[in-house]
C-alpha cells in the first residue's frame, strides 16, 4: 500500500496523468519486468478498481444503473481483482485516463481477464479474445497503432466490450500494466477464488426510528425538503470520471442526495421530495460550522438534513459533528449523518467512525449512514473500487450509495456485492 498520502491533490483534481508504478514481477528466464499503471497516490494493483471507472453513457442511459464495479477477491495476484458486471444495455466500458509517458522500448500492455462468457474485448484499437477461464492477454504496441520505441496511446484507454449486451454478463479484470522489455509468458502468480462476502443495509444504517416523522410524510405522500450539507463528495466533485458525456451540471440527478429523493419518491408512489445540497470541500473546518445555519435558513421541522462531513482523529469528528447537530436541530430533529467514501487517513480509523455515529445516534436520537463502513467493511485493499480519485465516487458509486441508504426510510433490505437475485438501479 502506497504510504504517501495527499488528500489535497484529489480534491482539486490533479489525478489525472498515468504514471507507472515501480517493476514489482520479474520473469528471470526472459528478464521480462512487469510495471502497474498508476498515479501518484498508487498503483492499479495497490487501488484496485480507481481511477479504471465506468463510463455510463449519456444522461438518459445512467438510470436504471447497468454497470456495477467492485473489488473481489478472485484475483490472480495480490488477492483482489476488479470485477464488472453489465447488465443488458450497458455500454459495457470503462475508462482510465492516460497521460504519463510509457517506458520506451517495451513490449506493450499486458493484463489478466476472464468473463462469465466468452467475449471479445475492444482495447482503445486493440481487440482481445476472454473466456471463461484465466488467461494473460498481452497487446504489443503496434495493435494500438504506436510504436514500442515512443509507445503513445492517447488521453483515454477504453476498455468495452465489442458487441451490444443482451444478458448478464460479468467480467473480471486484474494485473493491468506494461511489461518491458518483452512479454512474460509464464509470471508468477496466486490466483485466489471466491465468493466475496456481503454487506447489508442493516450493517450500515443506524437509528432509523428516530426519522419517524419524515417516514410519515412519505406515508402520507406529504411534501419535504433534504437538505445535504457536505464536502467535496456532497457537491459532486469527480463524479464525472469515466462518464465523460455526463458534465457536473448534467450530472446533479445522480449524486446520493437526489438519487436518494428519486428512490423513496418511486418507492411510497408520489413526487414532492426536493433536494438542495450545499458545502465546501475539504474536512470540517469553522466555515462549515457558520455556514450551516445560513445554509438552513428556509428549512423547516417538516424537512430532513443530512450531514455529510468529516474530520479526524474520531474523537473531534465527535465533537464537530455534534456542533453542526446543534444547529440543525435550530430547524428540524429529522437529521442523517452521512460517514465519507474513502481517503486517507480515514481508512484506518473506520472502526472508531462506525463506534462514534453509534454513539451519536445514541445521544443525540439522529439516524446515520455508515458509509464508509460499507466501502471499508472487507478491508483496505477492496474499498477504491466507484473512486474516480481518493474520497470522491463516481456517478455509479453516487447511486450506489443511495441504494444502500434507502432502507432508512423503506425498510426494504439491500445488500453488496450484487448476486443473481438482487441489481438495477431504478428509473429516473
Amino acid at each position: 500500500m502506497n504510504s504517501v498520502f495527499a488528500r489535497g491533490l484529489a480534491l482539486v483534481g490533479l489525478t489525472v496523468l498515468t504514471v507507472l508504478g515501480p517493476a514489482i514481477d520479474v520473469c528471470p528466464a526472459a528478464g521480462s519486468q512487469f510495471i502497474p499503471l498508476g498515479f501518484p497516490q498508487g498503483t492499479a494493483e495497490e487501488r484496485t478498481g480507481m481511477w479504471l471507472c465506468a463510463d455510463l453513457g449519456t444522461a438518459a442511459d445512467v438510470l436504471p444503473l447497468k454497470t456495477r464495479l467492485w473489488a473481489t477477491k478472485e484475483s490472480v495476484t495480490g488477492g483482489v481483482a476488479l470485477k464488472c458486471l453489465f447488465e443488458p444495455g450497458s455500454t459495457g466500458s470503462l475508462n482510465w485516463e492516460n497521460g504519463g509517458q510509457l517506458p520506451a522500448g517495451s513490449a506493450g500492455l499486458t493484463f489478466y481477464a476472464k468473463a462469465s462468457r466468452p467475449l471479445k474485448l475492444n482495447v482503445n484499437a486493440a481487440q482481445a479474445e476472454v473466456g471463461t477461464e484465466w488467461k494473460k492477454i498481452d497487446l504489443p504496441w503496434q495493435a494500438f497503432g504506436t510504436t514500442r520505441d515512443k509507445p503513445e496511446l492517447g488521453w483515454l484507454l477504453k476498455f468495452s466490450l465489442a458487441e451490444p449486451i443482451r444478458q448478464r454478463t460479468w467480467l473480471i479484470l486484474d494485473r493491468l500494466g506494461v511489461e518491458t522489455p518483452d512479454f512474460a509468458a509464464h509470471p508468477k502468480i496466486d490466483p485466489q477464488t471466491g465468493p466475496d462476502p456481503t454487506i447489508g443495509s442493516k450493517d450500515i444504517l443506524y437509528g432509523a426510528e428516530h426519522l419517524a416523522k419524515t417516514l410519515a410524510r412519505a406515508k402520507t405522500k406529504q411534501p419535504f425538503k433534504i437538505y445535504a450539507f457536505g464536502d467535496s463528495i456532497t457537491l459532486g466533485a469527480q463524479m464525472y470520471r469515466g462518464t465523460w458525456k455526463v458534465d457536473a451540471k448534467a450530472g446533479v440527478p445522480f449524486l446520493y442526495h437526489h438519487h436518494l429523493a428519486r428512490l423513496w419518491e418511486r418507492h411510497f408512489g408520489y413526487r414532492g421530495i426536493t433536494v438542495v445540497h450545499g458545502g465546501g470541500p475539504g474536512a470540517i473546518t469553522q466555515w462549515h460550522q457558520e455556514h450551516l445555519g445560513p445554509f438552513l435558513e428556509r428549512a423547516t421541522a417538516d424537512d430532513l438534513v443530512i450531514i455529510a462531513l468529516w474530520c479526524g482523529p474520531p474523537e473531534a469528528w465527535k465533537r464537530n459533528l455534534k456542533q453542526l447537530i446543534a444547529t440543525a436541530k435550530g430547524k428540524t430533529d429529522q437529521i442523517i449523518l452521512m460517514s465519507p467514501t474513502p481517503g486517507p487517513p480515514m481508512v484506518w480509523d473506520v472502526k472508531d467512525m462506525t463506534r462514534v455515529l453509534h454513539e451519536l445516534v445514541r445521544e443525540e436520537q439522529v439516524a446515520a449512514a455508515d458509509i464508509s463502513r460499507f466501502c471499508l467493511y472487507r478491508g483496505v485493499p477492496y474499498c477504491w473500487a466507484g473512486e474516480g480519485n481518493e474520497w470522491h465516487p463516481t456517478y455509479m458509486l453516487h447511486i450506489i450509495m443511495a441504494e444502500m441508504m434507502a432502507p432508512l426510510l423503506t425498510h426494504t433490505e439491500r445488500s453488496w456485492p450484487p448476486v443473481a437475485e438482487e441489481h438495477g438501479g431504478g428509473k429516473g
